[in-house]
């Protein structure tokens, strides 16, 4: 007995101690004595100060007034009747505006540190700035009169009524058809799901299956990691619109043409898919541009010195939306490789070969087919064309060929010919191909710097034209053939550039000559 009268006692202590604590951090004591301290509960309080009378007409108006005279600490955010004349103009439901005015606990001045985030009766979160020690903002209102301590609680005087903020997923939803492409995608994704925990069994039908008063909920897989709908979460949306878009694609279509590749509707929808990864944080973005690269919430690389945003945010209930006004989908995402032939030189018209390609102790010249090819699985057979070059062995004089990379064009006339293959700048892996059997060792240069020296190329794999290296699945078809070093494409537009190979020892082989079949650039994750 005497155990159970002590735990009681100990029981009550512990109560006592927690309604103190309790008291000290969320109610009214330790107050500065200088403070307004009534007797009164919220409600009547403001009942007593004329100024708020409009304030309590709206409170009592909308069912709201009965809230503030509970056993409960609360935080009221009241305005004058100056104020409140706002209200008529305001296009929003006014108890949601109001209820955004009140929330639980008691903050006074000094608990209102900046950044912080307080819970209205609305579900909505009030932001809380901190200019100086003295004065404070709530949303977009000053604290004009504070720490007016009742019964229950506190009210503030704030400047002007607040009204609440959208949410990211809210603001989205509403945006224009300026939008659209963006906006569509994301609620493309939505989905209507039966929430079984919060529908209410409300029978039984003949078959003795349950029915629900059925209650559903929005489902979108974006939410698994950012939840961009719920108000508890602190996310940042990068929005582009369609103009910027769609400026975005005719970017990527030039870019495709200049170095000879057919811009089809998969890389349209690599592109798409890389923007949808791309504008989604879960986190704020705070000082945009303070860091030049951000990782967002799907692990996309945001290079905030290259894309284009206004770094005015949009202040959401969870969150910020910053305006997109140019957007670059990164070299890495919608160039796999750049790939051409060596052999594409017969196509180059007569009077710019010469401008084009630089052949040093070449004793010949020529297009060869060689070895024949065929994959059945894909419909495709034919033979390898290389660029062969034959030399004299003249010590310090080797064989060599120096150009400027070209791609085939197909005229409307029905010719070919060759043009100038132009790459975006950035950091890229250099593979290459050739007919290898009995190839001399190779020395690679890219405008001018070495990339690699004394390169045996004579193993089949992986040098052997391009049957080795990302190659299409279960063939050895339009592979990258063998890797010879990293190459930096130096500015910071999109330009041409020159490749040299000379012979650098003879290997096996008998006589100084060069079998070239390809080429190829990778972009590197560097390369953005």
């Amino acid at each position: 007995m005497k155990n159970l009268n002590y735990i009681i006692g100990m029981l009550l202590l512990l109560c006592m101690s927690c309604k103190e604590t309790w008291d000290e951090h969320y109610g009214l004591e330790g107050t500065d004595d200088n403070y307004v301290v009534s007797s009164l509960n919220l409600l009547d309080y403001l009942k007593s100060n004329p100024e708020y009378s409009k304030f309590v007409e709206a409170l009592e108006a909308n069912g709201i007034a009965e809230e503030l005279t509970r056993d409960q600490y609360l935080s009221v955010w009241a305005v004058n009747n100056d104020a409140m004349e706002a209200i008529q103009t305001l296009d929003l439901d006014v108890e949601f505006v109001l209820r955004y005015h009140v929330n639980n606990l008691t903050y006074d001045m000094s608990k209102l540190r900046d950044g912080l985030r307080l819970r209205s009766l609305n579900g909505k979160y009030i932001p809380v700035t901190r200019i100086s020690e003295d004065n404070v903002m709530v949303a977009d209102a000053m604290v004009t009169n504070g720490n007016q301590f009742c019964q229950n609680g506190v009210v503030h005087e704030i400047s002007e009524l607040m009204v609440p903020d959208q949410s990211v997923y809210d603001y989205l939803y509403s945006l224009s058809d300026e939008y659209s492409m963006i906006r569509d995608s994301v609620f493309a994704k939505n989905d209507t799901v039966f929430d079984v925990s919060n529908s209410i069994p409300i029978g039984v039908d003949k078959s003795g299956n349950t029915i629900y008063d059925s209650a559903f909920v929005i489902e979108n897989p974006i939410f698994e990691e950012v939840d961009f709908r719920s108000e508890f979460s602190q996310v940042t949306m990068f929005v582009p619109s369609n103009e910027v878009v769609e400026n975005c694609f005719d970017n990527l279509l030039g870019l495709y043409d200049q170095f000879g590749k057919p811009f089809i509707q998969s890389d349209s929808l690599t592109a798409w898919n890389w923007i949808m990864d791309a504008v989604f944080y879960d986190k704020l973005v705070e000082d945009y541009g303070s860091e030049e690269d951000i990782v967002s919430a799907f692990g996309k690389l945001w290079k905030t010195t290259i894309q284009g945003v206004n770094p005015q945010y949009k202040r959401m209930s969870n969150g910020r939306v910053y305006d997109v006004n140019f957007l670059k989908i990164p070299n890495n995402v919608h160039i796999s490789a750049i790939k051409q032939l060596f052999y594409y030189y017969e196509f180059v018209p007569d009077e710019q070969r010469d401008e084009l390609f630089t052949f040093h102790n070449a004793t010949e010249v020529r297009s060869q087919g060689t070895d024949n090819y065929s994959f059945p699985s894909l419909n495709i057979s034919g033979t390898y064309t290389i660029l062969r070059l034959f030399g004299d062995n003249i010590p310090d004089q080797p064989l060599a060929v120096d150009y400027t990379p070209v791609k085939l064009d197909k005229n409307e006339d029905g010719t070919t010919t060759a043009s100038v293959v132009e790459v975006p700048p950035g950091e890229y892996n250099l593979y290459m191909g050739v007919q290898s059997k009995n190839h001399p060792f190779l020395n690679v240069y890219v405008d001018g710097e070495l990339v690699a020296s004394e390169l045996n190329v004579e193993p089949s794999s992986p040098w052997n034209y391009d049957r080795s290296t990302n190659t299409v699945s279960g063939t050895k078809w339009d592979g990258l053939g063998g890797l010879v070093g990293i190459v930096n494409i130096e500015g910071s537009e999109v330009r041409s550039f020159k490749i040299k190979v000379e012979v650098a020892l003879l290997g096996k082989s008998s006589r100084e000559e060069m079998k070239l079949y390809h080429w190829a650039l990778v972009p590197t994750q560097n390369n953005y």
